[in-house]
């Protein structure tokens, strides 16, 4: 054989131009490259098989509140409840509970105390030793304190397993990125979630996913985008001056300016927003300091034209 027949380069696998013998004449083999062969998941292809929960059979715009393990398992594919709460895990998809999902139209809701716990089935086994990096997001509500969660691996969907991180604790209100790296201690199926401290504490959860990890760090950075325009006519489209988005943030502070400078509102809940309600068309003034992932002092300042 003069040259390798088969190369894997980056991923794609190409069959390169060669020659053999057989019985002493010569074939040839040409290049082409197979489609739809990534290296990352050739090696190492785990994901969540429901990590957004947005695959269930629950009634399309209905919260589903206090869900028993065997109803949340009954309509959840892929997502395993297996706490011994009496109440058991929500699946929300209204914004009825302060918000609503950080992606898609769904987002679970977990109590603390340890007596609320799940688990996500990957689409095929951890390998062990490999480094893998898991990202999610968490949100805390304003009416209760935050829930602290844990996660761990395990081989079976209704025991927690192996601790390999735990998250600090949420904001509130906001919807804010998770990232961490972990070795896999062994063949995990399962990824596990449970809720810790006191039994009174309550954490939305949204859009788990895993990969490889490619040694790059996880870097979560703040994100902030404000509108340029709000319509407050009551209409319930745009009435509110409000982030568009509005993530890894701590410690922030709106104030909102008049054409002279004059302080005309200011507040601490963020998402609440400025309803503009009695102010005339025109343009105005913000300004929102906070807090970045640093823990660095930031302002940030612009314009927004209110129209009726």
């Amino acid at each position: 054989m003069k040259n390798p027949i088969c190369v894997l380069s980056r991923g794609t696998i190409i069959l390169k131009e060669s020659a053999i013998k057989v019985n002493n004449s010569l074939k040839y083999f040409f290049s082409f490259p197979i489609v739809g062969i990534f290296y990352t998941n050739f090696l190492f292809g785990q994901n969540f098989l429901n990590g957004d929960f947005e695959i269930n059979t629950a009634p399309v715009g209905s919260d589903q509140i206090f869900c028993t393990n065997s109803y949340f398992n009954s309509i959840v594919p892929n997502v395993y409840s297996f706490g011994t709460s009496t109440q058991g895990l929500d699946l929300i998809t209204t914004g009825n509970l302060d918000g609503t999902a950080y992606s898609g139209n769904w987002y679970l809701g977990i109590e603390g105390g340890g007596i609320e716990q799940f688990s996500l089935k990957l689409n095929s086994q951890l390998d062990s030793g490999i480094m893998y990096r898991i990202s999610f997001y968490d949100r805390g509500r304003s009416v209760h304190s935050p829930t602290q969660i844990e996660i761990g691996v395990s081989i079976v969907n209704n025991n927690f397993g192996t601790q390999i991180y735990a998250a600090p604790q949420a904001e509130y209100g906001v919807w804010n990125l998770r990232c961490f790296t972990f070795i896999a201690p062994f063949n995990a199926e399962f990824i596990t979630i449970r809720g810790v401290g006191s039994t009174n504490t309550w954490l939305k959860l949204d859009n788990f996913k895993i990969d490889v990890d490619t040694l790059t760090p996880c870097i979560i950075t703040s994100e902030l985008i404000m509108p340029n325009v709000f319509t407050p006519n009551g209409d319930g489209i745009n009435d509110i001056f409000s982030p568009v988005k509005f993530q890894n943030i701590s410690n922030a502070y709106l104030k909102i300016f008049n054409r002279w400078g004059q302080v005309i509102y200011e507040t601490e809940n963020i998402q609440d927003g400025w309803d503009g309600e009695e102010y005339s068309q025109g343009v105005y003034f913000w300004q929102l300091s906070y807090t970045g992932t640093e823990n660095n002092e930031k302002i940030e300042h612009g314009f927004v034209h209110l129209l009726r």
